[in-house]
């Protein structure tokens, strides 16, 4: 046999298309995701050691339309302090833990996975976790066990992560695997020296495991940085007492006019004393020192008006696909996914993702989350708008005689031609911390002999 090998070098040229993660490109990410305060923060840090950087007064604001209007065409407003006042009264809507993961469902849930997973979501106690066994719920379902646990595995990795996890070690496990970090250690620690992590056992830790001190410690110290109870953050003592919106959405003379938050994105410019300083400098330290400057206060500026310009446009498409919500409230509010508003704007998904994070907006019907309108539904209406029509129906029964939830199911199939289960009503009038017809007229009785 005749093995013979080519060893000839032979260059070769290839073009290839890569996307380079430069320090410029991850701010311009980070900013979009921030949120008013993180942005604040973040442009008070630089302004602080940018000397090239200062903030635009009020009276030196030119109108956005005027600065960007090569990039798109809309009514753009900058909002002041003069239009805070008329909106103060507005009472904010924090949607509560079971409706802020249904809001999430459909982007990680196949079409036919969404009734499972909003069985598991409404079985979640008020930390978060799910006490309810698996096998029970595939009977109650109707679905094989195998397919109940593989929608809960997509659940625990929502927001917050752990959610949904059986118990708590089962929720560490889940967090620490969802960093980008090597948790090896850590995940051991949790796993098999559960019993010892509890009880602040280094002893037992250093004896029992094959690591040095420093390591174990460290791990130790990272499992304690993890949330150990998921729905904590929807407590109302974790809810902020005052949100300030980052945009406004008004309505004038039949049309909606977009506003956004001048207080929530700080309009910043060039000092022009530095600048003169940097032209005049020749070659040296000042000058590199200044040039360097420039650079990254160009590139900051950019990337806020970059967001405000990305924000703006996943808003007002927003508006015209829930212009019905606008117009007439919460009960008109559509089903919607980030991948239709990603369509319309020609974004990809996940920056319509990171700009409507974080974010609030003021409406003529309230203050909502900007993920509050990517929301799953039934024959055109979101969950929202069916738990708004529920509890209409509720507010107006007769007390003495509360309705129960298989007659709400009648009365929406009657009034509005919608086909729901009874325990999906159930479900969603849980939801609303809104008590059985039984639990209703007790505590109707109990008023009445007060």
């Amino acid at each position: 046999m005749d093995l013979r090998f080519n060893l000839n070098q032979e260059q070769k040229q290839k073009l290839e298309q890569n996307l380079v993660m430069t320090p410029q490109l991850q701010l311009a990410i980070e900013l979009l995701q921030y949120s008013s305060l993180e942005l604040k923060e973040h442009v008070n840090e630089e302004l602080k050691e940018n000397p090239l950087l200062e903030k635009e007064e009020a009276d030196q604001l030119e109108t956005l339309e005027n600065r960007i209007d090569n990039q798109y065409q809309a009514s753009y407003q900058q909002y002041s302090d003069d239009d805070k006042q008329s909106f103060e009264n507005y009472v904010k809507y924090e949607p509560n833990m079971y409706e802020y993961l249904e809001n999430q469902l459909f982007q990680v849930l196949t079409a036919d996975e969404l009734e499972i997973g909003r069985y598991l979501i409404g079985a979640l106690n008020e930390d978060g976790f799910l006490e309810e066994d698996l096998s029970s719920i595939s009977k109650e379902l109707a679905v094989s066990e195998v397919r109940v646990e593989k929608v809960l595995k997509k659940i625990n990795y929502l927001d917050p992560v752990g959610i949904g996890a059986r118990n708590l070690q089962e929720s560490l496990l889940i967090q620490l695997d969802s960093l980008l970090l090597n948790t090896e250690l850590a995940e051991i620690i949790v796993n098999d020296y559960f019993k010892e992590l509890a009880n602040n056992d280094y002893h037992q830790l250093f004896k029992k495991i094959d690591a040095k001190k420093e390591r174990i410690k460290g791990a130790v110290n990272l499992i304690r940085t993890l949330n150990t109870v998921p729905g904590a953050i929807f407590s109302k003592e974790h809810q902020a007492e005052y949100i300030e919106p980052d945009i406004i959405v008004k309505k004038v003379k039949e049309e909606f006019v977009i506003i956004l938050n001048q207080q929530a994105s700080p309009i910043l410019r060039i000092n022009p004393q530095y600048y003169r300083m940097l032209q005049q400098s020749d070659q040296g330290e000042t000058r590199t020192f200044l040039e360097n400057k420039y650079k990254s206060a160009m590139w900051l500026i950019r990337s806020i008006e970059q967001r405000r310009i990305t924000v703006y446009k996943i808003v007002k498409a927003i508006v015209d696909k829930q212009e019905l919500f606008f117009r007439k409230g919460i009960k008109h509010l559509q089903p919607l996914t980030m991948q239709e508003i990603a369509d319309e704007i020609e974004m990809h998904e996940s920056t319509v993702s990171r700009a409507t994070s974080s974010k609030y907006i003021q409406t003529p019907c309230g203050l909502f989350n900007l993920k509050f309108f990517f929301t799953s539904g039934v024959n055109n209406l979101s969950s929202h708008s069916i738990k708004a029509i529920i509890r209409e129906y509720i507010k107006r029964e007769n007390q003495q005689k509360p309705l129960s939830d298989q007659k709400i199911v009648d009365l929406l199939a009657e009034k509005i031609n919608m086909k729901l289960s009874r325990r999906t009503v159930a479900k969603y009038r849980s939801e609303m911390s809104i008590g059985s017809s039984t639990q209703r007229l007790k505590k109707y009785k109990r008023e009445i002999m007060e």
